[in-house]
């Protein structure tokens, strides 16, 4: 019997020539971890701070083409900083916020510093590399009587009673310094009787927040509310419920929250661009111009960095002296005086 016919060996010569290597070989070859992802996983931070430095050092990948962390040196990032500030926003400015060019400086800074620490690179090229300068921020306070012309519209929004008693309890903690999210995130048992605790807030500024009687009564009073609806505000139940057709009972998000102090912003025929974070402002302002002691109101505000809080100082010595001129221009009415 024939035997069949050899399969034929192809070998290429010549410019088509590869080099072979053994399958055993290539199975073999070690895959470098990513110093991104590696650099993640050593540090002790939360979801959306991992997000944003995963964020800004891809960004910076892709800027600089993917060269080889090791061979970025100081001009690179200079010229990067250079990029972000002629970079094109969505609402169609020219460069990039002082905050968020610095906030990416801030994170390959920390990234190059533990490539050294870690003994990848033998050179830092953040070292050197200086923020761009900001002007001091300014607080965006109401007065107190805009204030309270924004708690007056609240029986008027949507005619119903369910979303006065909720949403006078809502406004009564953005009154106490909350950020809208805090006040979303919060579950029933976040609250005691006496202060609310604010957990997996920004900048990690977690803590409590004592209450006033009238927060407490509004609390307590939207709470019996809930149980005569039949909500569960048992343990980890989410303690502010949407009202509206879409998600009825579900928690209230972030942007229910945002849209009802708008609303009362326009039943107040408001001119001024109303939004929730202006109560916290006020809140800060006030407790200086209360003369609560600075470390006291940053506690309070769960603000941990004096800088930080200098806004607020000195945003109510502006408003401690124009109320002293007023005061100085009322008394002179009457006498021989230069006003």
């Amino acid at each position: 019997m024939a035997k069949p016919d050899p399969v034929p060996t192809f070998i290429e010569v010549g410019a088509l020539a590869k080099l072979s290597e053994p399958a055993a070989t290539m199975q073999d070859k070690p895959q470098q971890m990513d110093w991104v992802d590696e650099f993640l996983c050593d540090r002790e931070i939360r979801p959306n701070t991992e997000k944003a430095y995963l964020r800004q050092l891809r960004g910076f990948q892709v800027w600089c083409k993917f060269k080889c962390w090791a061979e970025i040196g100081d001009v690179d990032i200079r010229n990067y900083k250079t990029h972000l500030k002629n970079q094109p926003t969505k609402s169609g400015k020219i460069g990039l916020s002082p905050a968020s060019i610095n906030q990416a400086i801030a994170t390959l800074q920390s990234f190059f510093k533990w490539l050294t620490t870690k003994r990848y690179i033998t050179y830092n090229p953040a070292l050197n590399v200086e923020k761009v300068p900001a002007a001091p921020t300014e607080t965006k306070d109401m007065e107190v009587a805009a204030v309270r012309q924004l708690a007056d519209g609240i029986e008027y929004r949507g005619q119903r009673e369910q979303l006065s008693i909720r949403d006078m309890a809502i406004f009564e903690l953005l009154k106490h310094g909350l950020r809208a999210e805090e006040v979303s995130k919060l579950d029933t048992d976040d609250y005691n009787k006496q202060a609310v605790h604010v957990v997996d807030a920004k900048w990690r500024s977690d803590g409590w927040v004592p209450l006033s009687p009238n927060a407490r009564y509004a609390l307590d009073r939207y709470l019996v509310w809930c149980v005569d609806q039949g909500f569960d505000t048992g343990s980890d139940q989410p303690l502010f419920r949407n009202l509206s057709r879409n998600g009825y009972g579900n928690r209230l998000g972030y942007w229910g929250i945002y849209e009802m102090v708008k609303d009362l912003g326009a039943i107040a025929e408001s001119t001024e661009n109303i939004h929730p974070h202006r109560l916290r402002h006020t809140f800060g302002t006030q407790l200086v111009m209360g003369d609560v002691q600075p470390d006291y109101a940053r506690k309070l505000m769960r603000i941990k960095s004096p800088v930080t809080f200098e806004r607020y100082t000195r945003r109510a010595v502006e408003k401690k002296a124009e109320d002293a001129f007023n005061d100085l221009i009322e008394r002179s009415e009457h006498k021989d005086s230069l006003f």
